[in-house]
């Protein structure tokens, strides 16, 4: 073979190399929404139970897949409200706002990488773009975000008072991901459990596992302002309809493939987060703009700073000079939609299969658990659905501990500790096995199993106990 035909063998080569990773092996992986994300990130099912007992002995609640909150911050969100009746996005409580708009933060060592440093930078990056917020690498403040490796990404809400977590597991560092996590860390909660997001998306309970019910629960109004800045399908903070499909449809069908998007802040994002932290005040006489616009005090795209920016409609390049626009793009405009009625047989996680080789009796060990992430592959689908059982390992203790009777608590325990809190009568266990095991060699295998790792549970209930008391 002569040398030209060589060349052009290797261009050859090279080229559908290339195009196999770009579009074979990274497309999916970049199509995913925000959501589906979170939810493939987590190496284990369990980091998306509602209860987690800490290291030092607090109960944290891990809310909406990736929202870490204290039992007293997530008790705010559903407390009847007594007073303020608008609609809300970003917390109220001021006191979690990062004094001055500088937010310290540091990347633990194991996850300080070159890779995980350019992300993470990058994500920063683009908050400090478009906000008055400054980020500042220190990791002797007591009030930080830790960037630190994990089981899951998640972060706590806004200012703590100590060092809060921000992880970020290897399939959570991306600059999208990241980006997202900041904004809880800075004081944000996901757009799509606004009090108001039923008249923009509906939410179908039908199709969605019980164990994750809860985090379809939209907030009380008293608890989080959205500056009267409109709901966005496009925020960096609304999830999409892939970690639980059908689950989450827009009214306005327009915009259901534009839900979860993991670019980066949409205008009304930045917008929200000039307003929040007053950024318009270091300096900038004009207060109002046309067409909706707002005023960004920093110099951006060679204009001044002080100028009024305007929604160019586009996630990617989000803000226009409002001088340049004769109006602002059109709002969605819902409509009825048709919702599934029955829940569809499939696997919640993609890791099932690896889950049973790891150990082949997990879909009897952890049968709450699987039902809800795994039914598919343990052979659950079209059972259980009108069994009376608990979702959490803790539900005994939380009902004895008056969790059941509590009014911010009462809703998610019906939903996840019916049986536990009286909402129905409970299920005879063998009854449960009985139903979906299938014969009686199963059946008896179920047992001997769930009986042989009983006792691992105790700790943990008893630990869970003392903290709710």
């Amino acid at each position: 073979m002569d040398s030209y035909k060589m060349s052009r063998l290797l261009v050859s080569v090279w080229s559908a190399f290339v195009y196999f990773y770009l579009f074979v092996l990274s497309e999916p992986v970049m199509c995913k929404s925000i959501d589906k994300q979170i939810l493939d990130a987590a190496p284990k099912a369990e980091m998306f139970d509602l209860l987690h007992l800490m290291p030092e002995g607090k109960v944290m609640i891990m809310a909406e897949l990736d929202l870490l909150l204290t039992l007293q911050q997530y008790k705010n969100l559903y407390t009847t409200p007594n007073a303020y009746r608008q609609k809300r996005k970003a917390v109220r409580d001021t006191d979690t706002r990062w004094t001055n708009c500088r937010v310290y933060y540091e990347i633990t060592q194991a996850i300080n990488t070159t890779n995980n440093r350019a992300v993470i930078k990058e994500a920063i990056e683009e908050w400090e773009k478009y906000t008055c917020l400054e980020f500042i690498e220190c990791a002797e403040k007591p009030q930080r975000i830790q960037f630190m490796d994990g089981g899951g990404c998640y972060s706590q809400l806004g200012m703590q008072t100590e060092p809060q977590v921000l992880v970020l597991a290897p399939g959570c560092r991306k600059k999208g991901i990241v980006v997202h996590e900041i904004g809880h860390a800075v004081g944000w909660y996901h757009e799509h459990m606004r009090p108001d997001r039923d008249d923009f998306v509906a939410i179908n309970l039908n199709v969605v596992p019980d164990l994750y019910h809860p985090n379809f629960i939209k907030y009380n109004n008293s608890v989080v302002n959205t500056y009267d800045i409109p709901y966005d399908y496009t925020s960096v903070m609304h999830y999409g309809n892939e970690a639980l499909p059908g689950s989450l449809t827009t009214l306005d069908p327009s915009y259901q493939t534009r839900i979860g998007q993991r670019q980066g802040l949409s205008f009304k994002d930045i917008k929200l987060a000039n307003i929040m932290y007053n950024c318009s005040g270091l300096g900038c006489k004009l207060k109002t703009c046309s067409h909706n616009g707002f005023v960004l005090f920093k110099e951006h795209k060679g204009e001044k700073k002080c100028s009024c920016w305007c929604d160019s409609g586009n996630v990617d390049d989000p803000l226009v000079l409002c001088s340049s626009i004769d109006k602002e793009p059109a709002q969605p405009k819902p409509v009825p939609t048709q919702l599934p009625a029955t829940k569809p047989c499939r696997d919640v996680r993609n890791d099932c299969n690896d889950l049973k080789l790891q150990d082949a009796d997990v879909c009897m060990t952890k049968t709450k658990l699987m039902m809800a992430s795994c039914a598919k592959t343990c052979d659950f689908c079209g059972k259980g659905e009108n069994m009376c059982m608990d979702y959490e390992k803790g539900c005994p203790l939380l009902a004895a501990s008056a969790a059941c009777k509590d009014p911010a608590l009462e809703r998610v325990m019906s939903m996840l500790c019916p049986a536990s809190c009286g909402v129905c009568k409970p299920t005879n266990p063998c009854n449960i096995q009985q139903e979906l095991m299938g014969s009686p060699q199963g059946r008896n295998e179920a047992v001997k199993v769930i009986s042989s790792r009983l006792f691992m549970h105790t700790f943990v209930l008893v630990g869970l106990s003392l903290t709710v008391r």
